[in-house]
């Protein structure tokens, strides 16, 4: 490994929060929850900071678009103090929104956050319910599967809820009939079921 110059020394690892198109050539384009190393933050350019993406493009990147993943601790013990703890919001059901109230509703998080919450606490069969990102009058349902989490969409349309060719005149109805009828049979018969909302 003779200490070349070139590859240099990542400062942080980044993780963008927002996609961005970039407008000149010497900034990076990117989507949502990429992670990217940053290189350099250029003292003359403090808004910026220059980055290498996952694919190994370099270009710059607005520093209000990514959080820091990575970093030395701070002193004091990792977590923090005070009410300034972890940034991280804890993604639970919603207090606002079209269901706002049913335990299994998440309202606005977004299909990485639900995947992380899953994740993160879910066991096989615990779902939730979201509003859909990409039409904002639609809804996903997002369940914890073996191997691979599975977001079903849900499109609302005169008052009934269609989820693939099945009708509803409720979420409720929609979330008991899945209760009892799998949501989804793998190639395999593995049938998925919405067991439980995600705690």
């Amino acid at each position: 490994n003779g200490g070349g110059g070139s590859s240099a020394e990542a400062l942080h690892t980044v993780q963008t929060l927002y996609p961005f198109s970039s407008v000149t050539d010497e900034e990076l384009n990117f989507e949502k929850g990429e992670v990217m190393e940053v290189l350099e933050k250029p003292e003359n350019d403090p808004e910026w900071w220059r980055c290498r993406n996952a694919r190994g493009q370099v270009g710059l990147v607005p520093k209000n678009y990514v959080v820091i993943l990575s970093d030395d601790p701070a002193p004091g013990g990792g977590m923090g103090s005070g009410p300034h703890s972890p940034q991280i919001n804890y993604t639970g059901p919603a207090r606002v929104g079209k269901f706002a109230g049913k335990d299994w509703y998440y309202g606005g998080v977004t299909r990485h956050q639900a995947e992380c919450a899953l994740n993160e606490r879910g066991g096989q069969g615990d779902f939730l319910v979201r509003d859909s990102e990409s039409s904002p009058s639609d809804f996903s349902v997002s369940l914890k599967a073996m191997g691979k989490n599975k977001h079903f969409k849900v499109a609302l349309a005169d008052g009934v809820y269609c989820i693939g060719q099945r009708r509803f005149s409720s979420m409720d109805e929609l979330v008991e009939h899945y209760k009892k009828a799998p949501i989804f049979t793998s190639e395999h018969g593995d049938k998925l079921y919405l067991v439980k909302p995600l705690l």
